[in-house]
């Protein structure tokens, strides 16, 4: 795990739900396969999003939010066919925030709990619609 720091900003009052956020204000930080180029920017809850290539067709993408709440994803079925991407990240993330892009036809989420919320990780594997 990173040893970047991170804040917490309160997002229901309430709830209390919060929000983990790095310093510079985005809300994840995902490594894995570099997405096609369209792929950020068409992500409806996504505000910003900046990609550096970490290897061959390998990227880190800091990820800022549009909005904070998503709607529920329906179930899907898992392709037959190999994921088009594999991402993976600190802390938490969920089915519903990536399933929101009209491009992901399936999200498989793995949420990896540690002894310490700092050990939390996340992977996740997209298939794209052809």
């Amino acid at each position: 795990m990173s040893a970047e720091p991170v804040h917490w900003m309160t997002v229901n009052s309430e709830t209390g739900e919060m929000r983990r956020l790095y310093a510079d204000g985005a809300a994840l930080i995902a490594t894995g396969t570099r997405a096609p180029d369209w792929f950020w920017q068409k992500h409806p809850l996504i505000a910003e999003a900046h990609a550096t290539p970490t290897g061959v067709d390998q990227e880190t993408v800091r990820i800022f939010l549009a909005q904070l709440e998503w709607p529920e994803a329906p179930e899907t079925e898992q392709p037959d066919r190999p994921a088009d991407m594999r991402l993976s990240g600190e802390w938490k993330t969920d089915r519903d925030f990536w399933a929101a892009h009209p491009a992901v036809e399936h999200a498989a989420v793995q949420q990896l709990l540690g002894f310490e919320p700092d050990g939390d990780c996340w992977v996740v594997e997209l298939w794209l619609k052809g």
